[in-house]
């Protein structure tokens, strides 16, 4: 397993409702090779000092299962298979929340299969696998998801997801639509991948441990924000609407 940086930025538009949108530069982590397919386990060998991942979790679990699934359905030769994380890791004492993380599964530096891997701050997960009946994932293509979780107060749990995927794995663009086909939100993560050494190395692990402490705090702060503007929220437990918790703001 190799560990490399990602650096670029993270856009996201919410254009239902009363309009909101941020921006801000991104830092993760990129890992290739995680899963070894002719061993069938993943890369344990330690990386890094500060940083680590843990793939005993049972969403893992099933997002390797469906892997395998792709693999047996499409009948596909698994020896050459190599498969990308793009994932915030754990750092020393610091548990990473990832709202989504990505998969990719290549075969020579194409993309078979996509894999958004979804947490809410409820501690749910879901995962929405993308592919294109065993042949390379297209560019140039929206590709369905059925939304199955809520993730947001201000969203419905149902809807639709669409993801794209541009010059792998630098952009990945996702619009998310009502259960009336209408566009409520643009996410857009684009960016590039490095491998740094010394001074440079030091400097974007420090990002990516402030990028991290800082997920949380801005999931909250802009749902504060898309509150005040006077947006409709749901509830946790269905589609039903929050009486006792929205108050409409002029």
């Amino acid at each position: 397993m190799k560990f490399n940086t990602y650096v670029g930025s993270i856009f996201h538009q919410r254009v239902f409702g009363k309009k909101h949108q941020f921006k801000y530069k991104f830092f993760s982590g990129y890992f290739n090779d995680v899963y070894s397919f002719k061993e069938k386990q993943f890369c344990t060998k330690k990386f890094s000092k500060i940083f680590s991942l843990d793939f005993k979790d049972d969403g893992t679990q099933q997002t390797i299962k469906a892997i395998k699934a792709f693999i047996h359905k499409n009948q596909i030769d698994a020896q050459n298979l190599k498969l990308d994380l793009l994932k915030k890791p754990n750092a020393i004492f610091i548990k990473a929340f990832n709202p989504v993380c990505f998969w990719y599964l290549k075969k020579q530096d194409r993309v078979l299969a996509f894999i958004a891997d979804v947490t809410n701050t409820f501690g749910e997960r879901q995962i929405y696998f993308i592919d294109n009946s065993g042949k390379d994932i297209d560019s140039d293509i929206f590709y369905t998801a059925t939304k199955k979780m809520y993730v947001s107060p201000f969203a419905k749990r149902s809807g639709v997801y669409k993801f794209k995927i541009l010059d792998r794995p630098n952009q990945t663009i996702i619009k998310e639509f009502n259960d009336d086909q209408v566009l409520e939100i643009n996410t857009v993560l684009k960016g590039s991948i490095h491998k740094y050494k010394g001074m440079k190395k030091g400097y974007f692990y420090l990002r990516i441990i402030i990028s991290t402490l800082l997920v949380v705090a801005r999931i909250h702060l802009h749902a504060v924000f898309i509150w005040r503007k006077g947006n409709q929220a749901y509830s946790h437990n269905g589609n039903g609407y929050v009486e006792s918790n929205y108050k409409k703001l002029d």
